[in-house]
């Protein structure tokens, strides 16, 4: 059925993204919108997710007018014979429809469209969408399925899903895709789903349409499900005009049966049996290529290369992958593969050659970085920029420590200017002693005049920019953040560094969004995505507070080493540069995030220095979150920065689990004391000899002989 709002006068306030899946309640309500005019306004009930900010529509409806559905003003005598009507129109079938606001106050109902009832429908109970590509009459690329594939192995966008039917706040899933049912082995539906994951990213709408990437470069899987099984299908509602499946979420799983890895040449005809690919040209079938992305983009690099006549001088630009970090894109083969080469340029091989970009790579980052430090006359300790950059890039929070003085807030600035980050993307919050809660950070809302007050601060307007610009790169820096409590004004940011998937910061109860006039401008929960990193500073005297486990167990804390004033007459300042800004996917593809990434006897440490902390009878210890931030953290070394695993894990350890030991001489007499000969004994200094083979542990040794000296001089360590 076509779109059923007739009046184009009508517009909402605030349309979303997305559709949304609902029924017809059975009630009317008589309207007046204007004297001598009856109206009826009928609601219809979510069964589907909706988007964040119209959660209330769940409870109260999404109210539409029979008016605009076709019926005209004044068609009805009363309520009870509009309410005929209508059962009669929706009674035993679906709608979908476009979630909005009018006037900041009602959620009503856009572009609705009548779809078709199932078997099972009122059974049937939260429905979740399915993004379906193709019809089994008209299926998609014109059935070629390994065309379909290919687009998602390479991150290339899939056409016909956008906006207007998909909202980024739903975690997809699964797709499917529908083909061409060769020799009864493949069709006529494929599903794609993370072989290991629960859904994929959630950013699916971008440029140029819809991509589905699994995270962590996690593995695809697919599976051919029967179109025709009449158990399945009958509780499936297939949309009539979104590219859209609503599927109960008990029948998720079943969609998801049987589940196998995707071929990485992406040839899923050949995987499934069949013996004669239509769209594979003579070559291909005699020799079927296995490529990963990294070799597609190579190949059709190579080829461009060839085809342009570049001889041995011009190979080297474009050597293949030497690691997994290396940042390219996987879109410059798409890129390659549409460019136009004429006759003429393979006519004449000696014309000269242009030559394509190098990719930006982590090394020239750590380059700039460097770079950057001496231009600006500013001394810091290499391994110091080169623990920052890995801490910043494999955890939410980084934490610089040291004397006031030393280059703490230097240090962030300086590595906001090697990303090329303009100063409205960094922002630097001066902590106040006064600070209670997180209304001193963001802002509160006022009830008298009904308005969101943002705090001087700026931090709610970079989110909510950040949550607006997910392709841009931002860094908040709480500059002196132990001046006040920070488990207070720091609350939700803690819960949101223990979150993976959709983390949200709450500015104010969603409730109060229809009723507040400015908050179009500030929505109740801003998104912050990893294209926000956070840091603070820290000085430790009289003036400050502690940090609790709770703020160390989520943070890197790196204390930088103090240089000598000599190395000052060594550095050469000279003309500030201005670099090309970093996008924040290019800064993801910096980071790795697979597995635990710690072996077997890594483990083994762990768990020995967690026995001693439990037998000394101290409270804390090293707790999953931690463990699993460490590996992490050695999984993103890159091989640039000349750090071994060994010297990672020993920076670890003093990052991550050395800065809570802290008590006085009694409490930790059996973990670590000064031996008259002056040096550090006690169970942890022998566990760190135990697993020398691990590493040296050089700064661990020397930060337990502080803390021991510290015992011994003062009775007490902090």
């Amino acid at each position: 059925m076509a779109n059923m709002y007739m009046n184009d006068s009508y517009s909402a306030v605030r349309q979303a993204d997305g559709k949304v899946l609902g029924r017809v309640r059975a009630v009317v309500k008589s309207a007046t919108p204007q004297a001598g005019v009856k109206d009826f306004r009928f609601f219809v009930d979510p069964v589907s997710p909706v988007p964040r900010g119209f959660e209330d529509g769940e409870k109260f409806g999404f109210t539409g007018f029979m008016s605009r559905i076709g019926f005209g003003y004044n068609s009805f005598a009363d309520e009870e014979s509009a309410l005929a009507n209508l059962e009669s129109v929706f009674g035993d079938c679906f709608v979908s429809f476009t979630p909005s606001l009018r006037n900041n106050r009602y959620f009503v109902l856009d572009d609705i469209v009548k779809e078709q009832g199932t078997p099972f429908m009122e059974e049937d109970r939260n429905y979740y969408p399915v993004p379906a590509f193709g019809t089994e009459e008209a299926p998609v690329f014109d059935g070629d399925i390994n065309k379909f594939c290919h687009h998602l192995l390479t991150d290339r966008p899939l056409p016909g899903l956008s906006k207007r039917y998909w909202n980024n706040d739903v975690s997809p899933r699964l797709i499917v895709a529908a083909t061409r049912n060769y020799e009864n082995k493949i069709g006529p539906w494929v599903v794609f789903a993370p072989l290991y994951d629960e859904a994929f990213d959630p950013r699916v709408i971008g440029e140029g349409g819809a991509y589905f990437r699994v995270k962590n470069r996690g593995q695809l899987g697919y599976a051919v499900v029967d179109g025709q099984n009449s158990e399945l299908s009958s509780h499936i509602l297939r949309c009539a005009e979104s590219p859209l499946w609503f599927v109960p979420e008990v029948f998720l799983a079943d969609l998801r049966l049987n589940l196998k890895p995707v071929p990485r040449d992406a040839d899923l005809l050949k995987d499934c049996g069949v013996s004669v690919n239509p769209f594979a040209d003579e070559a291909e079938e005699e020799e079927p290529v296995h490529e990963t992305r990294e070799q597609m983009t190579q190949r059709a690099l190579d080829d461009l290369v060839q085809s342009l006549g570049i001889g041995a001088s011009g190979e080297e630009a474009y050597a293949p992958r030497r690691n997994r970090r290396d940042p390219r894109p996987f879109h410059e083969a798409e890129a390659v593969e549409k460019a136009p080469v004429s006759a003429e340029i393979h006519q004449e091989p000696a014309a000269p050659a242009k030559e394509l970009p190098k990719p930006f790579t982590e090394g020239d980052l750590l380059a700039r970085l460097k770079e950057a430090a001496e231009n600006d006359g500013l001394l810091y300790a290499e391994k110091d920029l080169f623990h920052f950059h890995i801490s910043m890039k494999s955890s939410r929070l980084v934490i610089l420590a040291g004397k006031s003085g030393i280059g703490k807030s230097g240090l962030v600035r300086l590595y906001g200017r090697a990303l090329g980050l303009p100063e409205s993307q960094v922002r630097f919050l001066p902590v106040r002693p006064s600070w209670m809660d997180d209304g001193d950070v963001l802002g509160y809302v006022d009830m008298k005049n009904m308005v969101y007050r943002s705090a001087d601060t700026g931090l709610a307007e970079l989110l909510i920019d950040a949550a607006a610009h997910p392709e841009k790169q931002y860094i908040v820096c709480f500059d002196e953040m132990n001046l006040a409590r920070v488990e207070h004004y720091f609350a939700q940011f803690i819960s949101v560094l223990e979150k993976e998937d959709h983390p949200m910061i709450r500015l104010y109860n969603p409730s109060l969004a229809p009723r507040l006039y400015n908050s179009e401008k500030y929505p109740p929960e801003i998104p912050v995505g990893r294209n926000v990193l956070f840091t603070g500073t820290v000085n430790v005297d009289e003036s400050t507070c502690h940090f609790s486990d709770k703020i160390l167990d989520r943070a890197n804390v790196i204390t930088l080493s103090q240089c000598h004033f000599r190395d000052l007459l060594k550095l050469s300042p000279q003309e500030r540069k201005v670099y090309k800004e970093i996008t924040a996917e290019e800064y993801d593809d910096f980071r790795v995030k697979e597995g635990m990434g710690l072996n077997d006897k890594e483990l083994e440490l762990l768990d020995a220095l967690n026995d001693a902390f439990t037998k000394s009878g101290m409270p804390y210890g090293i707790g999953f979150r931690v463990a699993q931030q460490m590996g992490r953290y050695l999984e993103n070394i890159p091989e640039e920065a000349g750090i071994s695993r060994g010297e990672g894990l020993d920076a670890q350890l003093v990052q991550r689990v050395f800065t809570k030991l802290r008590g006085s001489a009694d409490q930790l007499s059996a973990l670590l004391s000064l031996s008259d000969k002056n040096t550090a004994e006690g169970l942890l200094p022998a566990i760190l000899v135990r697993f020398k083979a691990l590493s040296d542990f050089q700064e661990s040794q020397t930060v337990l002989k502080r803390k021991a000296g510290e015992l011994k001089l003062y009775d007490y360590t902090m």
